[in-house]
């Protein structure tokens, strides 16, 4: 009889483990993939030099950035490839060309900002409406990851 009950509890017990151990190795597993390379945002860059850009751009809104020793030139910023093409289509009316780059950004409190943004973005038309909704964009990317 204690034989029994020996068996029993050693068996409660392994099973236990083990489906402590997989449902904690499927927790990690999702957080990790949920976590990581979810900031992924589009750049809309203008232009990049090696050199300090010159003052006298006359695209507005734009920032300008300093990565690895270049200089680019920035006009907008999405976690949308649609909204990335609405604002490179509405630039080219315009007679400027523009490069879609994708990078990730480390600051979640703007990735966050970004999207709710986004949603604005992608019901304006009018270039008031987009470049009012660019210029936002761009100065909280100023203040939440370049701190300026």
């Amino acid at each position: 009889m204690k034989a029994n009950l020996l068996i029993s509890i050693c068996c409660a017990l392994l099973l236990g483990y083990l489906c402590a151990n997989f449902l904690f190795s499927s927790y990690q597993e999702t957080s990790r993939t949920t976590f990581s390379g979810e900031n992924k945002v589009f750049f809309l860059q203008y232009g990049a030099n090696q050199q300090e850009i010159p003052t006298d751009i006359q695209l507005d809104p734009h920032i300008e950035v300093e990565q690895d020793g270049n200089y680019y030139v920035y006009v907008g910023i999405t976690t949308d490839y649609d909204n990335a093409k609405k604002i490179q289509d509405f630039y080219e009316q315009q007679g400027v060309e523009l490069y879609i780059k994708e990078e990730e950004v480390a600051s979640d409190e703007f990735f966050n900002e970004l999207s709710q943004y986004d949603i604005l973005l992608e019901s304006t038309d009018t270039k008031e409406e987009i470049t009012s909704v660019l210029a936002t964009i761009l100065a909280s990317y100023e203040e939440f990851v370049l701190k300026r």
